[in-house]
């Protein structure tokens, strides 16, 4: 999961990929179905394509059937281990619907997902005995092949592990038919990645990729979408590529990577606030899924990683193939502290995410009811605001909004009609003072600030 971000120019991105002229360059095609990297997004008007709990595709909201995918990647299955208790209600006390169980059985990994109430991605081929066995089973979601596919390039032969990849996608489908196999890949968007990342994010039912923008000694933590391959960025670009047809999954960081090995990979537990906005981010561009990286267990302490948990231990007794080994990650009392404040934000921003799935999967307004925006302030980016407005199901309008910058932000909205009531959600506010025939509102942002707004026009 964790892996390098290559540098790379990402403006002029279509000229140099696939050395074929304009009209032919299918890069240059993505990039100008690609959203403009402006304040207001207006990705799937036409419907979002996500899935049901079983993953198969749907494109219009349906109350019954419709999911959002609130997951955790690489998960232990619940027990003990070493010195610690492993408990899947946690999760789900913590607003979570999905779990990626890390080296587990399927099979065994579906009885637990149904006695937790959650649905289940297996991670890995699995083997056909066994896909024989859980093919119809109600809490399997999906099947990641393969974690950051593009990591290989320059080392392996990519022709070669694409055709490994299409192989099984076709042999699972003849035996499961429906059901989403899929690689995750990581953010290296920027030349010479480029070409294929498009078409790994392409080749499977699910666009996924992971995004860990908050690193502490490249300055890309002023901002979670600078460029080249800021969150909005990525998802955008995914977005795009597979010509909003599929459902596009984001996974955020919420994990430290201290010691030698962070030298080289410096990630950094998030804010709270940066956390909250990463996963703001993703959805306003148009993810569909959110999962996060990572709980924290053994497993990520095995890789010299510090997660989040609601009661994170100081450290975990070495796995045996760490033993005799100089880093067991410990964690210093500051990243504990860390790890539970995003856990408890990352618990918040599910319960929000719970809220808002009929209208984050509603389609998104267009010219029904327009509007413009003011940003004052200086920021990091040039475009340190992103927002999106859904009619959701009720016939009340939802405008998501983020503050992707190391920024304070006054932002004032205009609307075509006067408005009856402006509540902004999720923060213990009232609603907003608004005058006789007035279009206008304004808010104002502290740095990675998230306003979730909730409109009534007539």
């Amino acid at each position: 999961m964790v892996s390098s971000h290559r540098t790379g120019i990402y403006a002029g991105l279509a000229a140099v990929l696939f050395g074929l002229t304009a009209s032919a360059d299918p890069a240059e095609d993505v990039l100008n179905r690609q959203r403009e990297f402006n304040a207001v997004q207006t990705v799937y008007r036409g419907g979002v394509p996500h899935t049901d709990r079983q993953g198969r595709p749907l494109s219009a909201y349906d109350p019954d059937k419709s999911f959002f995918q609130i997951g955790t990647w690489g998960a232990p299955l619940p027990g003990k281990y070493y010195d610690s208790e492993c408990d899947w209600a946690v999760l789900k006390a913590a607003g979570y619907n999905t779990v990626w169980p890390w080296a587990a059985d399927p099979v065994k990994a579906l009885e637990v997902g149904a006695s937790f109430g959650m649905q289940i991605i297996p991670m890995g081929e699995i083997a056909e005995e066994k896909l024989a066995v859980i093919r119809e089973h109600p809490n399997l979601l999906g099947n990641v092949w393969m974690d950051e596919p593009i990591g290989g390039l320059g080392s392996r032969d990519m022709d070669e592990l694409f055709a490994k990849f299409t192989a099984y996608r076709d042999k699972v489908h003849a035996v499961a038919p429906g059901l989403p196999v899929f690689v995750n890949d990581a953010p290296w968007i920027m030349p010479p990645a480029t070409t294929w990342w498009l078409k790994w994010n392409s080749a499977g039912d699910i666009s996924c990729h992971d995004n860990y923008p908050v690193m502490n000694h490249t300055g890309r933590s002023v901002s979670i979408g600078a460029d080249p391959n800021g969150i909005p960025q990525t998802v955008s670009l995914a977005v795009a590529d597979v010509r909003e047809q599929k459902p596009v999954w984001l996974i955020v960081g919420a994990f430290d990577q201290p010691g030698a090995y962070g030298q080289a990979f410096p990630f950094r537990h998030p804010t709270p606030e940066q956390l909250r906005a990463c996963v703001y981010a993703g959805v306003i561009q148009g993810a569909t899924g959110i999962v996060y990286f990572i709980w924290d267990s053994y497993i990520p302490r095995d890789g010299a990683v510090i997660g989040m948990s609601p009661n994170p231990l100081p450290h975990y007794t070495p796995s045996p193939r760490q033993e005799g080994q100089p880093h067991p990650t410990p964690a210093t009392p500051l990243q504990l502290i860390n790890a539970k404040a995003l856990w408890d934000t990352a618990a918040q921003v599910n319960r929000e995410l719970t809220e808002l799935v009929p209208a984050i999967l509603s389609p998104t307004v267009g010219p029904d009811a327009p509007y413009t925006l003011k940003i004052e302030g200086k920021a990091p980016t040039a475009t340190p605001l992103r927002t999106l407005l859904k009619r959701a199901p009720d016939g009340r309008y939802v405008l998501l909004t983020a503050n992707v910058d190391d920024a304070v932000l006054k932002v004032g909205y205009e609307f075509p009609r006067p408005l009856e009531k402006v509540e902004v959600l999720f923060e213990n506010r009232l609603p907003e003072d608004l005058t006789a025939d007035t279009k206008t509102f304004e808010l104002s942002y502290e740095p990675f600030a998230v306003h979730v707004v909730r409109i009534a026009m007539p």
